[in-house]
């Protein structure tokens, strides 16, 4: 099995890591363009303050994050199919093998870059500017956002940002994943997350969902759920779920398919 998942792990190293990263920095930055140069110019502005505006709202973080966190290696699969090299493969290294090691590398993949992306960001941001700004220093301020915890546990708030971007993008690499066994344009598949966070967030809304049990305001620390800590113990619980359903899906579907010789 440890071979296996070297050999995953090898072909999911490629040039997508790299536009991934960058590409989900500067969707952050671009959420608040003209802030950041401003901040830039007159040397006054705040970490959190980027990163909650993009949270709340930020169209460039909405749109892109979930396509660059399933660059680098969700459509592997189909792709493996369409270079006819799937049943290959899979003669090689067996079904089920194959099948578990695709979709955890390719889950860790989704959650890697997402948090060095976030990562590599606040280390860029913190370099020029505070974690917080001075004026949420005020007691009677909610945690609401993690602004408390970004005043005085700066180190934490950067810890709860990088885990919260692991847990959406390992859980949109999955997503893009299991849409590939039923779709082999690989273009489709990097930007089906996309689609079915769309669904989900108008499912919400139809459901008359309250914001608190809303996985993608509690994944972007729009709502708080008594503290940030717990919330990102609540999310990382619910990803894990949510992640593992996915896999069982992902693998005895694919098993079946390919038993019964038809795929697409």
């Amino acid at each position: 099995m440890r071979k296996v998942f070297a050999a995953e792990m090898k072909r999911a190293i490629n040039i997508g890591w790299i536009i991934s990263i960058l590409g989900i920095c500067f969707s952050i930055c671009f959420d608040s363009w003209n802030d950041l140069l401003r901040a830039f110019a007159t040397h006054n502005g705040s970490v959190h303050y980027f990163f909650w505006n993009s949270a709340f709202g930020g169209a460039c973080r909405t749109y892109f994050l979930p396509i660059f966190a399933a660059l680098p290696f969700a459509a592997a699969f189909c792709k493996d199919y369409n270079e006819h090299a799937l049943y290959l493969i899979v003669s090689r290294e067996g079904k089920k093998r194959y099948c578990i090691a695709k979709y955890i590398v390719n889950a860790l993949c989704g959650g890697l870059v997402v948090a060095a992306a976030t990562g590599i960001l606040i280390l860029f941001l913190s370099s020029a500017f505070p974690m917080a700004d001075s004026v949420y220093q005020d007691p009677f301020v909610s945690d609401r956002f993690h602004v408390w915890i970004a005043v005085y546990h700066p180190v934490e708030y950067a810890f709860i940002e990088i885990v919260s971007g692991f847990l959406r993008g390992m859980l949109c690499a999955s997503i893009a994943l299991c849409v590939s066994i039923y779709i082999s344009d690989p273009l489709v598949v990097l930007v089906s997350p996309y689609f079915v966070s769309f669904l989900a967030v108008q499912a919400y809304r139809i459901f008359h969902v309250p914001d608190q049990y809303r996985l993608d305001k509690l994944l972007t620390g729009n709502m708080i759920i008594r503290s940030s800590v717990f919330t990102v113990w609540i999310c990382i619980v619910v990803v894990s779920v949510i992640v593992i359903f996915l896999g069982i899906f992902f693998q005895k579907t694919v098993l079946r398919r390919l038993e019964d010789g038809r795929l697409y």
